[in-house]
């Protein structure tokens, strides 16, 4: 049956490639094959391909929506309540693991506590354990993500079930602190969990993926298909819109063929420690520049692996309940791609490896040809229109005019226009297929959101086109890019100069392009006008869209989808209510001097002791920190003593022996902020009690 499935979709995916390359030889046919044709056959041979992939993929998930349960090859399925064995669930230890970097800490804590609460009002899972595993490098975060850790145990009375470590070298990004965990922990449980930091999940996913995994044995990975939310900008509105309407097709038709090597996406997921210890350990890549050095980007490669040592990788696409976050603006997710391009196009030295299955090859080259198509696109363009305009000079200069009018008109045009359909209709059917399959009413009602998000995704192509290219030269010219935290605040919105600044030279390339079009024909000014029309337009598209306008919310409503509005409420409430602005600006004090919070955060610390007589350079850093203040004291030295306990103690020592004359502007600042006679607590949630003499 699976051979069946596979060679089902590869037959329809084939021809319209078949029929495209046909089409393509019939237009060269007129005279010599030339250099440049060449090329533009070369450019072909990957972009038609990637065409019928995307309609093939939409259009099997299509049909596959018109039936209930028509995937009989569907191996994670819902299972039902009252077939779960909940008795075997609690005997389970499984982690559900969130890698942070320089995020921000109410958000990352608040939505840890729901997720716990939403799996305990289904059922309690006593050896359910989570870890927030910190990558964070500013002091001062750090400190507040100890502070939102303490107020999550305190606040739900459970110190047992949480666990937050932050690591003292972030070597190797979110794959080595997921290594660093299991190393660490991996041998206590079975499964492992792993969340973003904008993830959200409900509790009976987390059952569910649970129930599924002993379901199938040999699964090593199931993921879940998530869902954008927390949407505030027109940006992240036309996303949300399209992710709704559009993925659904995608992910059924890739299941489709797929099946049990499905597409591991780095999160929301559940994954068999055992296998993934022992088999998906990363390599090294070969020093060669952007191509080389670590990997940045994990899943595409863990995935292969696992399918290398046997085990299934599976997609539940008909959970529901798997939320993530979206950039609230273009300029955050061009800056996101330019890290996923180098991590993509690194899988390069991954499609050679041995005994990597033959649909995992195509995984890694799909996620590479993702970014090195737009190089492709546009050299597609530029060849297209000089090979146009070529052979239009040749048949004019070798034919009579009536017999050139007619050539060109009834025959030589309408076999490019036959390509260009062809391409249009690959391109488009997806989208047209999603948006038909709604009820009428609803087709009706959505009709203005289609139509914004559609001339957007028009506008907005071409401006990808430009940046991904650049992407992929830069690290093909052996630009390495560093993987830094990524904003997720809809608030923090560009000044206009920094826009302008940004897109200035895209502008310029969008009006340099009219002018020569126009210049040559009008006919050949029409047919660049989707490409320079979005390169013009990209200053004021990407400011408009990088704000919020509530009066669009209604078009963009998705009211016939059903996300799980009690479990986002439930976040959107603790987002709201969590207490831990008493430490905005004093960070340090607490962690160094304040008499509770310092010896929380020296519990969180490792046991590595110094001797009982300090170095002098640590004697020296004490009295700058003492007498200056933080500020003064470079950040690697604030790090060493934050992070060792007798160097804690011996600081907490100094400071409240030492004579207030003798403290820096930093400390007496903090101090003349609070009531000297007492401390907030730690928590906030009580009133502060700790008495100082």
């Amino acid at each position: 049956m699976i051979h069946i499935h596979r060679s089902l979709f590869f037959l329809v995916f084939i021809t319209p490639v078949l029929i495209g390359f046909s089409l393509f030889i019939e237009i060269i046919s007129f005279r010599g094959i030339e250099i440049s044709e060449y090329y533009q056959f070369i450019t072909l041979i990957f972009l038609l391909p990637m065409l019928s992939y995307g309609a093939s993929t939409a259009l099997f998930g299509f049909l596959l929506s018109l039936k209930k349960n028509a995937d009989s090859l569907l191996k994670a399925k819902h299972i039902p309540k009252s077939d779960l064995d909940f008795a075997l669930l609690e005997s389970i230890n499984v982690a559900v693991v969130m890698p942070v970097y320089e995020e921000n800490e109410i958000s990352i804590f608040s939505r840890i506590k729901v997720i716990f609460e939403s799996v305990e009002k289904i059922h309690k899972l006593p050896k359910l354990d989570f870890f927030i595993l910190s990558d964070t490098r500013t002091p001062e975060k750090w400190i507040k993500e100890e502070a939102a850790y303490i107020e999550l145990c305190e606040s739900t009375n459970n110190f047992f079930n949480f666990h937050y470590r932050r690591r003292k070298s972030n070597l190797n990004g979110k794959s080595g602190n997921i290594a660093d965990f299991c190393r660490r922990w991996g041998k206590q449980y079975e499964y492992m969990i792993i969340l973003d930091a904008d993830s959200l999940v409900s509790g009976d996913l987390i059952i569910q993926l649970i129930a599924n995994m002993e379901k199938n044995p040999k699964a090593g990975i199931i993921q879940s298909v998530t869902k954008i939310f927390r949407t505030t900008t027109v940006f992240q509105k036309l996303t949300e819109f399209s992710s709704y309407l559009f993925s659904p097709f995608f992910i059924k038709g890739a299941n489709f063929w797929q099946i049990d090597s499905s597409g591991y996406w780095g999160h929301n997921a559940i994954l068999r420690i055992k296998p993934f210890m022992e088999h998906c350990a990363l390599p090294h890549l070969p020093e060669y520049g952007g191509l080389g050095g670590k990997i940045l980007s994990h899943d595409t490669v863990e995935a292969a692996l696992m399918r290398k040592a046997g085990f299934e990788v599976l997609c539940a696409y008909e959970l529901e309940g798997s939320y993530e976050e979206n950039p609230p603006n273009l300029i955050d997710t061009l800056k996101r791609d330019q890290r996923w391009c180098q991590g993509n196009l690194q899988h390069f030295w991954f499609l050679f490896g041995k005994k990597i299955p033959l649909i995992n090859r195509i995984h890694i080259l799909n996620g590479i040809l993702s970014y090195l198509n737009s190089p492709i696109w546009m050299c597609y363009i530029i060849l297209s229109l000089w090979n146009y305009l070529e052979d239009s000079k040749y048949l004019n200069y070798s034919m009579l005019p009536e017999e050139y009018e007619f050539f060109k008109s009834q025959i030589y045009d309408p076999l490019y226009l036959k390509l260009l359909y062809l391409s249009l209709l690959l391109l488009f059917l997806p989208r047209l297929l999603s948006f038909i399959s709604l009820p009428l009413l609803q087709i009706i009602k959505k009709f203005p959101a289609f139509l914004l998000e559609t001339v957007f995704s028009i506008l907005v192509a071409p401006i990808y086109m430009i940046y991904h290219s650049i992407f992929v030269f830069s690290v093909l010219l052996n630009k390495r890019i560093s993987w830094g935290p990524q904003n997720r605040d809809a608030n923090s919105e560009y000044s206009v100069s920094y826009v302008v600044s940004s897109f200035f030279g895209v502008t310029i390339l969008g009006f340099a392009c009219a002018y020569i079009s126009y210049a040559h024909s009008t006919m050949l000014f029409i047919l660049t006008l989707p490409i320079w029309i979005g390169w013009i337009s990209a200053i004021p598209l990407v400011i408009l869209t990088g704000k919020e306008f509530k009066n669009l919310n209604q078009i963009f409503s998705t009211s016939f989808w059903k996300p799980d509005m009690h479990l986002i409420g439930n976040l959107e409430e603790e987002l709201k209510t969590h207490k831990n602005k008493y430490l905005e600006g004093r960070e340090l004090f607490f962690a160094l001097v304040h008499p509770i919070f310092h010896n929380r955060h020296k519990q969180l610390q490792g046991n590595k002791l110094y001797s009982s007589k300090l170095p002098k350079t640590s004697e020296k850093d004490f009295t700058i920190l003492l007498k200056q203040g933080p500020e003064f004291l470079e950040k690697k030295s604030l790090l060493k003593i934050l992070s060792n306990r007798d160097l804690l103690d011996s600081f907490y020592l100094k400071f409240w022996t030492s004579k207030k004359k003798d403290w820096g502007n930093y400390w007496k600042r903090i101090w003349e902020d609070i009531n000297p006679s007492f401390f907030p607590s730690t928590s906030n949630n009580k009133k502060n009690d700790s008495s100082l003499q």
